[in-house]
């Protein structure tokens, strides 16, 4: 295993194992333990399919884009434009999330001992990143390595301490009413995509490798989340927060707490520096933006959202995902079929995508994005 190959993988899961991660335990707790293991195992397999989707594109390309850039070129302009929309206000409900959760995180870390409310903190982790983004891709993947590690180490710790907090009173197998409200926020959990163009610029001289370090990086975080999920409504049932770890708060020890907080705020450091990269490339590479205004549209917009009071985390993670994550795969779909007909090179992934499965994929998408729209208005 090379250390660019472990790089890749370890990115992929530090993007993927970041703020949704902490929605799916309250949603779980309405739905059931059952829609968990079938939307978990459905969804991360189709984000599975798409992000080689991706990295087919990617690979199939010569210049450097994201989906907007592909789509501008082989589809054209008022593609682009539209595509452009779709993945701006996806990264933004991202980037947007990462800012509730990290400041209500920070603020149980820190507050005891500085005090001040959640908007400072939210502000003082808005401001970290952001200067983080300057950093360079081998900088982002060395601290994703790290980080990552301490994530996976965390999750297994939160579980074996936990483990004789659970009650198995606190587990419903299913709530038919509520059997589709985990289908956005665990979309938007498992989803990786931003991540795959630096998998292909990490692995360019070992391009065999993008498929399984993509396959390694997409199923260990969605194992990983389902069993923390499972060890945290073993614990808080009922009580269960829509951030998850302030409901933990209230029922297991300081200690446990306490490194519960670090780990979240490990997640989403990591998947936020992640998705503000992505946001300044698209404005970069496809919208063709000078490097300081990317980098401020990237950073500022999102945090002025919060500003103005966007900061109900279920709602923008449930629409984030279901919605602009469902028009990206459809858009990703289709484009496909134009890339396979003529690509620029020729690619070392090759997806196999008939008209059935793009067909069928596309209305899973459609309906799941209608149902979290009157779902949530």
């Amino acid at each position: 295993m090379t250390k660019n190959y472990l790089l890749a993988i370890v990115t992929l899961m530090g993007t993927i194992i970041g703020v949704g991660l902490f929605t799916i335990p309250y949603v779980v707790n309405k739905s059931g333990v059952i829609p968990l293991f079938i939307f978990m195992a459905g969804l991360a397999a189709i984000q599975y399919y798409l992000q080689l989707l991706f990295a087919e594109a990617i690979l199939s390309t010569k210049e450097k884009r994201r989906l907007p850039g592909l789509i501008g070129w082989y589809i054209g302009y008022g593609g682009k434009i539209f595509t452009s929309a779709v993945e701006i206000v996806g990264v933004y409900g991202s980037i947007l999330a990462y800012i509730i959760v990290g400041g209500i995180f920070l603020h149980q870390l820190l507050g005891p001992y500085w005090g001040g409310e959640v908007f400072i903190y939210a502000t003082a982790l808005f401001a970290t990143v952001t200067l983080i983004t300057f950093f360079d891709l081998k900088m982002l993947a060395g601290a994703e390595l790290v980080l990552t590690s301490l994530l996976v180490l965390a999750i297994g710790l939160i579980a074996w301490r936990g483990f004789g907090y659970i009650q198995l009173s606190n587990f419903q197998l299913i709530d038919w009413p509520n059997a589709l409200l985990p289908y956005g926020p665990i979309f938007f959990a498992v989803g990786g995509s931003a991540a795959v163009p630096e998998i292909c610029r990490l692995l360019a001289y070992e391009k065999n490798k993008i498929k399984s370090a993509i396959a390694w990086g997409t199923f260990i975080p969605a194992v990983l989340m389902t069993l923390f999920v499972l060890v945290v409504l073993g614990i808080t049932g009922s009580a269960t927060t829509p951030d998850t770890l302030v409901g933990l708060a209230a029922v297991m020890s300081d200690g446990i707490v306490t490194f519960s907080l670090i780990f979240g705020l490990l997640a989403i450091i990591t998947s936020y520096i992640v998705f503000a990269q992505a946001m300044e490339e698209i404005f970069q590479w496809d919208l063709g933006l000078n490097n300081k205004l990317a980098w401020f549209l990237a950073c500022f917009v999102p945090y002025g959202l919060y500003l103005i009071g966007w900061d109900n985390l279920i709602k923008v993670v449930s629409l984030t995902g279901a919605v602009t994550g469902g028009l990206s795969g459809i858009i990703l779909i289709w484009l496909m079929f134009k890339i396979k007909a003529k690509p620029e090179v020729v690619s070392v992934i090759k997806n196999k995508l008939t008209r059935p499965v793009a067909w069928f994929l596309s209305l899973l998408f459609v309906l799941g994005f209608i149902y979290e729209i009157f779902n949530n208005f």
